[in-house]
């Protein structure tokens, strides 16, 4: 802009060199406002930017502190799930300890196993992968030889069905809660992302739209900041070393001497330039009385110079304005760098340089007064004018652009907006959710503590009930003791006497039988009793061990709940200020909208004065038109050449005083618009203070929770301490109580032995001891009932083996009816009966023999049933090709029965053709005999009429067409007497039969009326007959 504007100030005339200058002072002015405003405008931007990064920090800290939180919150979630899960797997397995569903306090450690083993939850939802756990150090079990367990059948799987299902539905809503969780805080972290990002849109708003300051106020800001700057720079050095503090002491104090060295030299500078300026003002001013003076005596230009005296003082008043603000800047000028310094010594010599020069311009414009001077001066101020009207122009595109900027903003922060209201209602949803979830969770953990509860009264009955079986057991026991210390006496005595009562022992085996048997459903009752006891031993150890899981759950979900409670209160309050924020931007953007709605108005306006200026401007170049031509003329009349100049310096006045009333009107116009956007930014500035004071809230009261989550923290270590101690006591006593167990069974098991192996002698010695008096008795009377029987064995054995001999040798008769010859010499002798050796030697042989035949005939019958069954298997093919070539047969018949079928439908249609075609034949001979009959007449006719003789050829035609259907007809029944094949004989009845007309033709009555019927017929061939009507006759029957 400078380069351009010395360029046309030289290339001007020494008339119009004054106007330039203060068009470019003026351009330089408004630059050097525009880039002090830019450079406040950034010093407030990089303060703001500094808060926000402060801000931004406390909140990363903040937001680091809540995930910390989250953390543990997850390894406390991580754990109990490990213990459900371990509990279930324990409670799942077939046959374990009873202390195998225990819990350890070693689970509860965060070192547990090895340094990466981590327990993961076994939810529907996810695979965590088990292989880390199972392959790199398992869950510690206990030993599974401690006690046995059995499936009790009483209790049914439904419930423990519906218990498996609630556990797994409690996991799966805790993970979808972690779940839910985790992206509550990615979508915070988002929202606190894109907040951020609008305070820096809204910012960038803030500081493009605020304008200049006052330049004290920047001032005093830039001091503050070096202050600032300068105490941090302070603190930086203090957290240093000792020994690099002094000599960045030292180099801070060297730098501030320097500093002030520099100050001191710009502010002598710039006293030096005031001095320079004043006294370049008091030259003006002398020259300028004596150009008033050269004016007084000029009398021709005198409009034109008194102009010339009202622009000197306009620009000694800017010099005035121009020195008061560059002692405003002094203190600026201390804390800027030097680029601008030298910048504001290159202007200022720059201005010193132009008011000289302008002063010889004003020299030189004194000695001009000419009509040339001026007519040339008009045009260049019309060049002025268009180049002012070409930057207004440019201004006000660069104006409605900066509008549509901001309304593209404000439409960008009201998207902002709605969507952080559609993100509220998604968290108010979630968070109902959530609230629903909680409370579908504590019915359920409630149904689970009512089902325990009732388990445990169900245990302790059972228990107890066992406990009075066990001391009523242990009583029997005792007493079964000293009945068998009386019994073992009394056994030493019996066992003498036992040698005596073992025959008598074989009776009372039955006995001895029935009380075994009862002594083992006894003993089946109690295996059945002891393995409800070990079940229900089971089920308390696992109901234990779920009541802990149960109330760990309980309190995680309270836990659970109560910070969803807490974040659905914050997440309101957030909507709330939300809501706030909204309705003030809203606010903002009516503001905005209204404001931009002036600016339209302010710029259609200006655009209105635009088409004024250019409309005036055409005027005016139509008057420099006109002047161009009346040129000539002026020369010639000087008179009213001065006459048309004098008017055209009033016209000059006239718009020059327009134009300082129009800028006067802008300078009205920009004033308001610089307080209408400082208040905007006095505006804005309470906005973001108040942002801030709600951010300082919310910082303290994040800490304040975070205090009080801590607390909760210490006071959830100090209840799993109690829960650990708890644990330690409960596996104790749970050891002692299976070690008592085990104990207690193992005596169960040696007194069921003892009491098993007493009873068994205790009966043993009854049993003798009763039959041993009842033999003594009975002894006596046995001996001599044995010696009968053994009078009557003899005898009957005599007789037995008489018998089986006949028996024997009917047998191998019976079998053997050829080998008579064998049976002889084997049979017995009469005298060998009485001998038993003999006896059994031949009935040895005789068996073996009949064994030997007995192979024999089997082997013969193997052999005939081998070969029935080759037969049966023969029979059985040939019925099997039997069957298939009946069913072929079948087959065959049936298609045969096709095709006679086929054939006598093919018979019939034939036998129907052939019968047309006869009847059609019939008709035919009826049709040429009735033919040759009218031909003949007709004949007759045409040879006794001499002018028809033309039909004769015709008749001839019809003669020989007549032959020809003969012909045919022969051939037609040729065929159809070939085709008929069997029908001929039908055919020649039919051809025989009386009703032909061959018959009536052959006789003489139907001659007679045959010849009538043609004479009719003829009759009107005669009288009046045609060759067309014969033609058409002819084709009909053709």
């Amino acid at each position: 802009m400078e380069s351009s504007s010395e360029s046309d100030t030289f290339d001007r005339t020494r008339g119009l060199r004054s106007r330039g200058r203060n068009a470019s002072s003026r351009s330089r002015r408004a630059i050097s406002e525009k880039i002090n405003t830019l450079a406040s405008t950034l010093q407030d931007t990089n303060r703001n930017l500094n808060k926000v990064d402060r801000m931004l920090g406390q909140y990363r800290e903040h937001t680091d502190d809540q995930a910390e939180a989250m953390a543990t919150l997850r390894d406390n979630l991580e754990e109990s799930i490990a213990q459900l899960q371990n509990q279930r797997l324990h409670s799942s397995s077939g046959v374990r300890s009873a202390s195998a569903s225990t819990l350890h306090t070693s689970d509860l450690e965060a070192g547990y196993g090895s340094e990466g083993q981590r327990f993961y939850p076994t939810s529907p939802l996810k695979d965590y992968g088990r292989s880390e756990s199972s392959g790199e150090g398992g869950a510690r079990r206990r030993s599974r030889s401690a006690t046995v367990r059995f499936r009790d059948s009483s209790l049914p799987d439904g419930d423990v069905h519906v218990l498996h299902q609630s556990f797994r539905d409690l996991r799966s809503d805790q993970l979808r809660l972690g779940d839910d969780m985790d992206r509550e805080i990615l979508r915070r972290n988002r929202s606190d992302i894109d907040t951020r990002r609008a305070l820096e849109n809204l910012s960038e708003h803030l500081t493009t739209s605020q304008r200049q300051d006052s330049v004290s106020s920047r001032v005093e800001k830039r001091l503050q900041e070096i202050e600032r700057e300068m105490r941090s720079e302070r603190q930086s050095v203090s957290d240093r070393r000792p020994e690099q503090r002094g000599i960045m002491s030292d180099e801070l104090r060297e730098a501030l001497r320097r500093r002030e060295a520099r100050d001191l030299e710009t502010e002598e500078a710039v006293k030096n330039k005031l001095l320079r300026s004043e006294s370049e003002k008091t030259k003006m001013e002398a020259e300028l009385e004596r150009a008033r003076r050269q004016l007084d005596q000029s009398e021709g230009g005198r409009g034109a110079l008194l102009q010339q005296v009202e622009e000197m003082r306009v620009q000694l008043l800017r010099t005035e304005k121009e020195r008061m603000d560059l002692q405003r800047e002094i203190s600026q000028l201390t804390t800027q760098p030097r680029a601008t310094r030298m910048d504001r010594e290159e202007r200022g010599a720059d201005r010193s340089s132009e008011l000289e020069r302008e002063v010889q311009e004003l020299r030189a414009q004194l000695s001009r007064t000419s009509v040339l001077s001026e007519v040339d001066d008009l045009r260049r101020t019309l060049e002025l004018k268009d180049r002012e009207r070409t930057q207004l122009c440019n201004q006000v595109e660069v104006l409605s652009s900066d509008l549509a900027r901001r309304e593209q903003q404000q439409l960008r922060m009201l998207e902002q907006l709605k969507e952080i209201q559609g993100r509220s209602e998604a968290c108010a949803t979630e968070r109902a959710r959530a609230l629903l979830r909680a409370e579908e969770a504590e019915a359920r953990l409630q149904d689970s503590s009512t089902r325990r509860e009732e388990l445990k009264t169900r245990a302790q009955e059972a228990v107890r009930q066992w406990r009075a079986k066990c001391k009523r057991m242990e009583r029997d026991m005792e007493e079964m003791r000293g009945q068998a210390q009386l019994d073992t006496e009394k056994a030493k005595q019996a066992c003498k006497e036992r040698e005596l009562s073992q025959a008598q022992l074989k009776a009372f085996s039955q006995q001895t039988e029935g009380v075994r048997r009862e002594l083992a459903e006894v003993l089946g009752r109690l295996a059945r009793s002891e393995e409800e006891v070990l079940r229900k031993d089971v089920e308390l150890s696992e109901t234990r061990a779920r009541h802990l899981g149960l109330e760990q759950e309980v309190r995680e979900v309270r836990e659970a709940s109560i910070a969803l409670e807490e974040e659905a209160q914050r997440q309101s309050v957030l909507q709330v200020r939300l809501r706030e924020e909204n309705q003030s931007l809203e606010e903002r953007a009516e503001a905005v909208a209204r404001r931009s709605q002036r600016d339209q108005e302010e710029l259609h306006s200006l655009q209105a004065a635009m088409k004024e200026l250019t409309s005036a401007r055409a005027q005016l170049t139509t008057r420099l038109a006109e002047e161009a031509a009346l040129r000539t003329e002026l020369q010639r009349s000087g008179a009213e050449g001065a006459v048309r100049l004098a008017a055209a310096q009033e016209l000059r006045a006239s718009l020059g005083q327009q134009l300082e009333l129009e800028r006067e009107v802008h300078q009205r116009e920009l004033a308001s618009l610089r307080a209408t956007v400082q208040n905007g930014r006095t505006k804005q500035d309470r906005d973001i203070q108040e942002t801030l004071r709600l951010c300082m809230k919310e910082r303290n009261e994040m800490e304040h929770h975070l205090k009080e989550i801590k607390a909760d923290a210490a006071s959830d270590k100090e209840l799993v301490r109690a829960l650990r101690v708890k644990l330690d006591r409960m596996k104790t006593e749970c050891d002692r109580m299976t070690e008592e167990l085990s104990e207690g069974e193992e005596q169960r098991s040696h007194l069921r032995r003892k009491y098993q192996l007493l009873k068994q002698e205790l009966d043993d010695k009854v049993k003798c001891m009763v039959q041993g008096e009842e033999r003594r008795r009975g002894s006596e009377e046995a001996v001599a009932a044995l010696e009968d029987r053994l009078s009557r064995l003899d005898t009957e054995q005599e007789s037995i083996l008489s018998s089986v001999a006949e028996e024997i040798d009917a047998a191998c008769r019976a079998l053997f009816k050829d080998s008579q010859d064998k049976l002889k010499a084997i049979s017995l002798n009469p005298g060998l009966q009485k001998d038993p050796h003999r006896w059994l030697a031949e009935t040895k042989t005789k068996l073996r023999w009949l064994c030997e035949e007995v192979s024999v005939h089997e082997a013969r019958e193997r052999k005939l049933r081998r070969q029935v069954q080759q037969d049966r298997e023969q029979l059985k093919g040939l019925r099997q090709s039997r069957d298939s070539e009946r069913q072929a047969l079948l087959q065959r018949l049936d298609q045969q029965e096709k095709l006679l079928h086929s054939i006598s439908t093919e018979k019939k249609e034939l036998l129907e053709k052939t019968r047309r075609k006869e009847n059609e034949m019939r008709s035919l001979q009826d049709r040429i005999l009735d033919l040759e009959m009218s031909t003949r007449l007709a004949v007759d006719h045409l040879e006794s009429v001499p002018e028809k003789l033309c039909l004769l050829d015709n008749f001839k035609d019809l003669e020989d067409d007549r032959l020809d259907a003969t012909t045919q007809s022969i051939r037609l029944t040729a065929l159809s007497s070939s085709i008929r094949g069997p029908s001929a004989l039908l055919t020649s009845s039919m051809l025989t039969d009386p009703t032909s007309p061959h018959k009536h033709l052959a006789s003489p009555d139907c001659t007679l009326d045959y010849s009538r019927s043609l004479n009719r017929r003829a009759s009107p061939a005669v009288n009046g007959a045609h060759p067309h009507s014969i033609s058409d006759h002819r084709n009909s029957n053709t």
